[in-house]
């Protein structure tokens, strides 16, 4: 059954309720009595996203209230969406394997009422950002591929591997790579997932259900690789990690993490419609840190996908 269509608007009758959430709210129930946004709409809608996180960055408004209105505009009509998987942090976080593979997947939601939510979602430069990094690890797996000696696998370490429908998708290509992948996820539901994805591959690829900041396979990897973990740690987590990727990664190798820069034009919706925060950083910020773990300078860049939103720490050996 389709969710019931909000007809009473609590948010906007209360009148000590800041101004930014009740035009947000005329905007959301303009929306619902056509049938969602419109790519033409689009610009209104991230308009008002940015107003409301101006007054959350301003002290003006609280984001507790923005959440609260979040989850209550969500429950009442949205539910089955991208919006409703987002907040509801099934497996007890942001960001989980599931919520990642449906947006490689663009899920939709079948209902027409909901369908147009959902391709909003998609059309978010966050969400593109995270396709694009997919694609950005499969041009890894090329281009380390063409430089392995032959005579011996490709060795890859990926770390907080999540669903995995990446390197589904690159084994899929290249079913004859002499490749090995060890995959690590702190999620045992996301091991299982991508153990069932991966399958047809299980003599390339292991998984191991561990927290990697406390446990690493000890082998010397071509390409260690991590898409989306470092933007959940706080600095000194991060060089913690990153010293410890440098060390079972072989000399000339190279270290790959993404992290979300400083550029997102969707953090005010993700964090405040979807309560999904990140540490977002600069290029200059992943540097350092890089220089921290004790990375030499000339062995550091930094790489980034066409957004321009998830950026990539890269560290040669």
């Amino acid at each position: 059954m389709p969710p019931a269509v909000l007809t009473e608007r609590p948010i906007a009758k209360s009148k000590s309720m800041p101004c930014p959430l009740i035009d947000l709210d005329t905007v959301v129930h303009d929306l619902i009595a056509t049938g969602g946004p419109m790519p033409e709409d689009y610009t209104a809608v991230n308009l008002q996203l940015r107003v409301l996180g101006d007054a959350v960055r301003e002290g003006s408004l609280k984001r507790a209230d923005v959440l609260a209105y979040a989850r209550d505009m969500t429950a009442r009509n949205f539910l089955g969406t991208m919006q409703s998987q987002a907040l509801e942090r099934k497996y007890g976080y942001s960001g989980d394997f599931e919520i990642i593979d449906a947006i490689y997947r663009m899920q939709t939601s079948p209902l027409p009422n909901l369908t147009r939510w959902d391709l909003f979602f998609h059309a978010q430069a966050a969400p593109m950002a995270v396709r694009n990094r997919k694609s950005y690890f499969q041009t890894l797996l090329d281009a380390h591929l063409a430089d392995v000696p032959k005579g011996r696998p490709l060795r890859v370490l990926n770390v907080a591997s999540g669903p995995a429908r990446d390197l589904r998708e690159w084994l899929l290509e290249n079913p004859r790579a002499d490749v090995f992948i060890d995959c690590i996820d702190a999620d045992v539901h996301a091991i299982d997932h991508a153990r069932r994805l991966c399958a047809p591959f299980a003599s390339k690829v292991e998984f191991h259900h561990r927290n990697a900041l406390r446990f690493l396979p000890s082998k010397g990897y071509d390409l260690v690789w991590s898409a989306g973990l470092f933007d959940y740690l706080m600095d000194r987590s991060f060089v913690f990690l990153l010293k410890s990727l440098m060390a079972v990664t072989r000399p000339g190798g190279e270290i790959v993490v993404g992290n979300f820069s400083d550029f997102n034009p969707s953090r005010d919706y993700m964090e405040l419609l979807g309560d999904w925060v990140l540490n977002h950083r600069s290029a200059e910020h992943v540097s350092g840190l890089g220089r921290e773990a004790g990375a030499p300078p000339d062995h550091i860049r930094v790489g980034w996908e066409p957004q321009g939103v998830n950026l990539f720490l890269h560290v040669r050996r």
